[in-house]
Formats: structure tokens, C-alpha cells, sequence
């Protein structure tokens, strides 16, 4: 059985349905070992998965965490002009 990348481990946790599917820079390094998380997000968009970064402010400073989302129409159009195909 083969030990799951980090990038994987983070994958999951995203997709899951219910629980915890959001994290921040900070929880991601200590959940998944990693130090940049930022490479590992940029990454995974890349493979096509679509994820956001949402920032909220936590006492008094911003907080940016990642979760996964579907593509909104815009999002869609953009990856078209931009030569994007969705077939195979």
C-alpha cells in the first residue's frame, strides 16, 4: 500500500462532504507537513480541480483559507476564450 502525498492528503480534505473541507496556509502545514502550500494549491488548480482562496478577518486580521468549489459560469467562459477544452 502506498503512503499518500501531501498534495493528495489535501485533495481528500477538501472533497470531503461532511466535517472540516476548508483549511488556511497555517493548518495546512501543520496538518499535511508541507511548507508551501500555496505550490501545492497552485498545483492542483493546474490538474483542473477548482478551488478557492476565501478571506475572512480573525481577530482583527485577515485569514485566507482554501475550499474546493464548482466553477462558476464566468469561470467556465474564461477557460474557453483562453483555449481551454474540457473533452478529451
Amino acid at each position: 500500500m502506498s503512503k499518500l502525498s501531501a498534495k493528495q492528503k489535501m485533495l481528500n480534505a477538501l472533497q470531503q462532504t461532511e466535517g472540516y473541507n476548508t483549511f488556511t496556509v497555517k493548518q495546512a502545514q501543520r496538518r499535511f507537513g508541507i511548507t508551501n502550500v500555496t505550490a501545492r494549491i497552485d498545483e492542483l488548480r493546474q490538474e483542473g480541480n477548482v478551488i478557492y482562496t476565501n478571506t475572512k478577518v480573525v481577530d482583527g486580521k485577515k485569514v485566507s483559507f482554501y475550499r474546493m468549489g464548482k466553477p462558476t459560469k464566468a469561470l467556465v467562459r474564461a477557460a474557453y476564450k483562453g483555449g481551454f477544452s474540457f473533452t478529451a
